[in-house]
């Protein structure tokens, strides 16, 4: 028996997609710094996007990306970051984590890149730029979409560019920028679950053509839908188990002591339900333009969020590892303890059983011996899976009692700075500051009792400068960006997380991080043949410095008391048996270059050709969830040695793509295809090592697809967008002791998926009405590295539809909808501990909204 960390295998995939842009431009989106005049030649509007650091239509870009407007997402009724990932191709968006509770993490994956955890050692493999300031953790950055222009979608390797962490891909938000007339816009919406929303929008110019202002807020609240039940089983031959927990249901507080394991980052108050929204969001910004050479802008933004944790559901329990050890002991019945200690080979059952559980200088203290309260606790097992007559598991009830909370602060500051040097150079700077308060935890164990209950704090600040040139020589034939990029993240986080009866108390307080990071990068669009062909050089440097002080505990030891092995063989400090983690600071440090070569044809006028190859980077770090001991058996003397921080390296990626981009039929038919195959290095995949998630570099693997995005507009009145996308992803190599086989799919990765919607505009004498339903499909998905077949998201689809009606005047519309009409129910994430406890999280239920939209 070993607690030796496996290196993980991480997978990679070859993506093979034919998707449609999601994105009708019904308007064209006014005028600002982020985009340029638009043909008014009747079809399609173009889309301007900023994916090269200026203002250019989306078909003139040689990079494969959705660009989304800020009305298309309008018509959907869609309304945060998450709620895009079913609308561009290859790119899958969650609003939860595997575990974890908060449904304001992004869980982002382009291509079959990303990353499956909000843990403050991982990078996310997709960058997530909000006016181009990035986000560096995925905690609060499924942001509510705010007064915005568009979304760009970037997929492929974006390091050139955009920078940290763009190995898959990256998300461009960019916000409304104030124009030079007073404006408002405002909507509310009601709907299922006592959904009260409210959004408003001003422009102000304070000095007309000098000093412009908006100001913008949102406001989003829905009752859980979740409802937490007291569990009124197996109570007869239980008198001193109460089926009222801790008072949640009126009841009397509960004298089991396994509710004793509260951490300070718990939560005290447990609502009945879970799922709720509790949401507020802010934004302003100031746009001072005192000549035509110099463009000043300020930013300011504040999220806050208040609601109840994602709502899990219990799906199995399995009778391993610590599920076992806790149903033995329950019993009090020496004569079983013992013969399951002899027959599992751990000698130290006995202790756990018949031991004082926990540290008394902890702050939960110590608890009494499981065996001295036999008959106080239930078993735990799958008599707390709750299903419905039919035999499926009833995704809207649960039996837990645990922390229940999403509490979130984000504000940030930016100051932009544009400055025409001559009529061909400009200079840019970009300076911003983010702070990030959160604090959440969710009971994943489904039980009336702690059985798996992680609680989370984070504490973190970010600063971040940027300088770029940006110039044009030779009449406009050759553009480049030349630039540096400093950037600087540092905080504190805290787990709390006790399992089962408290045999496992895992307590990290106040672990820090700092991490700087330094680049240099040029980017360059060249082009060869006036209106014919181009190319692209683009490169860029990065330095990583990172550093980490770990305080990982176990208050039960429960790896020591398990295996009862000396602490001064295995312990990073043995004078205290309950530290885990390796003492002091641990540094790494990561060098890498990054480029793009690419070149683009112009068939005609509205026919594009191109072609790239681009890297990518995401750097390494440590695994930071050890449960046990990290030691391996030195198989000369047969006796345990300790091994040192587990960490892990960067992983890489290369892409090489062809596309085409095209419009036709007088522009009313967009379609834009891309191939892309991609090999990925020294994959960072996160796996269970017993009860530890652990991350570690897993091996290699390789990506393949094809993309293609179709819009049509058939007539005036009619508009069509759809997507198809195929995804072949495979690992070429799997590292020895990464527990998979290398046959598993990717983690969040289809092997299909679909999207399509249309709508139809009817006039009439009393205003007008537009119809519109979409649809979206997605074939089997694996919410894990290991393929955990009860963790899977089915095949399925979902269908979306809605009625706006806009008055004569178009000042003022309503729009009625209904989400997941057919009321589809299936996991859309989950997790599993020590293959013990599977908990999963469901899609939501059907839900209709009813909105009022007024403008001047």
């Amino acid at each position: 028996m070993t607690f030796k960390l496996f290196s993980s295998a991480s997978a990679l995939t070859v993506a093979l997609t034919l998707a449609t842009s999601p994105a009708m431009a019904q308007t064209a989106p006014a005028e600002t710094e982020q985009t340029a005049p638009q043909e008014a030649t009747g079809g399609l509007a173009d889309i301007v996007v900023t994916a090269q650091k200026r203002s250019e239509s989306a078909q003139d870009v040689p990079i494969a990306i959705s660009a989304v407007t800020a009305d298309a997402l309008q018509a959907k009724g869609l309304t945060d970051i998450a709620s895009i990932g079913g609308q561009a191709p290859n790119v899958t968006l969650k609003s939860s984590g595997s575990f974890g509770g908060s449904s304001s993490v992004l869980i982002s994956y382009i291509r079959g890149i990303g990353q499956n955890d909000f843990a403050f050692n991982l990078e996310p493999g997709v960058g997530v730029y909000v006016d181009s300031v990035y986000l560096a953790r995925n905690i609060g950055a499924n942001a509510d979409l705010l007064d915005l222009e568009r979304v760009e979608v970037l997929k492929g390797p974006q390091g050139t560019l955009f920078g940290r962490n763009t190995i898959g891909g990256a998300i461009n938000i960019v916000t409304h920028d104030p124009g030079n007339e007073w404006k408002f816009k405002a909507e509310a919406t009601t709907g299922r679950f006592n959904r009260v929303d409210f959004r408003g929008a001003i422009d102000a110019p304070l000095i007309p053509d000098v000093l412009h202002m908006s100001l913008a807020i949102s406001t989003k609240h829905r009752d859980g839908y979740q409802e937490r039940i007291p569990y009124t089983g197996d109570t007869a031959n239980n008198p001193i188990y109460l089926q009222a927990t801790n008072g949640a249901f009126g009841g009397p507080a509960n004298t089991n002591t396994d509710e004793a394991i509260l951490y300070p980052v718990t939560k005290l108050d447990r609502p009945k339900k879970s799922g709720s929204q509790n949401q507020t969001a802010f934004r302003g910004k100031l746009l001072f333009t005192p000549t035509d050479r110099l463009k000043i802008r300020l930013v300011g933004d504040y999220l806050h969020v208040d609601e109840q944790a994602t709502p899990f559901s219990l799906l199995q329990v399995n009778q391993n590892a610590y599920v076992a050890i806790y149903n033995t002991c329950i019993t009090g019945n020496q004569q079983l303890i013992a013969g399951v200690a002899a027959q599992t080979g751990f000698p130290g059952i006995p202790d756990l059983c018949n031991g004082v559980r926990g540290n008394a200088g902890s702050p939960t203290g110590t608890q009494p011996s499981l065996a001295s309260q036999a008959g106080q606790h239930l078993p735990y097992d799958n008599r707390y899976v709750i299903r419905k007559a039919d035999g499926s598991i009833d995704p809207d009830r649960s039996y837990a009692s645990g922390a229940n909370y999403n509490q979130i602060d984000n504000y940030g500051l930016s100051g932009h700075i544009e400055y025409s040097l001559t009529d061909e150079l400009d200079i840019k700077s970009i300076t911003a500051y983010r702070h990030l308060n959160s604090k959440f935890g969710v009971d994943i164990g489904g039980a009336p009792f702690s059985a798996l209950n992680p609680t989370f704090a984070d504490r973190e600040s970010q600063f971040s400068q940027e300088v770029q040139l940006l110039g044009k020589m030779f009449n406009e034939r050759w553009n480049f960006v030349l630039g540096g990029y400093y950037f600087h993240e540092y905080g504190s986080h805290d787990d709390g997380v006790p399992f089962t009866g408290g045999l496992i108390q895992v307590y990290a307080p106040n672990q820090t991080y700092d991490t700087k990071s330094y680049a240099a990068f040029m980017h360059n669009n060249i082009e060869v043949i006036p209106d014919k062909l181009g190319i692209t050089l683009g490169i860029r440097y990065t330095h990583d410095d990172k550093s980490f002080t770990g305080t990982q505990r176990d208050e039960n030891a429960f790896g020591l008391r398990l295996l009862q092995i000396p602490g001064a063989l295995v312990l990073p400090d043995p004078s205290d048996p309950y530290l885990l983690y390796p003492l002091g600071e641990n540094r790494l440090k990561f060098n890498n270059v990054s480029y793009r070569i690419g070149a683009e044809y112009h068939l005609d006028r509205r026919i594009m050709v191109y072609g790239s190859y681009a890297t990518g980077y995401k750097g390494g770090g440590w695994t930071t969830r050890l449960t046990a001991p990290n030691f391996t058996v030195d198989p000369a003397t047969g006796l345990p040695v300790k091994l040192p921080a587990p960490t892990f390296g960067p992983e890489k990626a290369q892409t090489a793509e062809l596309g085409f981009k095209s419009e036709f039929f007088n522009r009313r038919a967009r379609l834009n295809v891309a191939v892309f195959n991609t090999d990925y290095k020294n994959i960072q995949l996160t796996f269970q090592n017993g009860s530890s998630p652990v991350t570690a570099n897993g091996g290699n693997g390789r990506i393949r697809g094809v993309e293609a995005e179709l819009n049509l507009a058939p007539t005036d009145e009619w508009s069509i967008d759809a997507s198809l996308g195929y995804l072949d992803a495979k690992y070429k190599k799997i590292l020895p002791g990464v527990p998979l086989t290398g046959n598993e799919r990717f983690v969040n990765t289809p092997k299909w998926a679909a999207q399509a919607g249309t709508s139809y505009r009817i006039e009439t004498g009393t205003g007008t009405f537009i119809p519109r339903v979409d649809w979206t499909f997605a074939s089997k998905t694996y919410n894990d590295e290991a393929n955990t077949e009860v963790l899977a998201s089915p095949a399925n689809s979902f269908f979306n539809g809605s009625l706006t009606y806009k008055l004569p005047n178009d000042r003022m519309e309503i729009q009625a909808g209904v989400t997941n009409i057919f009321d589809k129910r299936i996991v859309v994430s989950g997790y599993t501990n020590a293959q013990a406890i599977y908990s999963g999280v469901f899609s939501r239920p059907r839900e209709w909204f009813l909105t009022l939209r007024v403008h001047n």
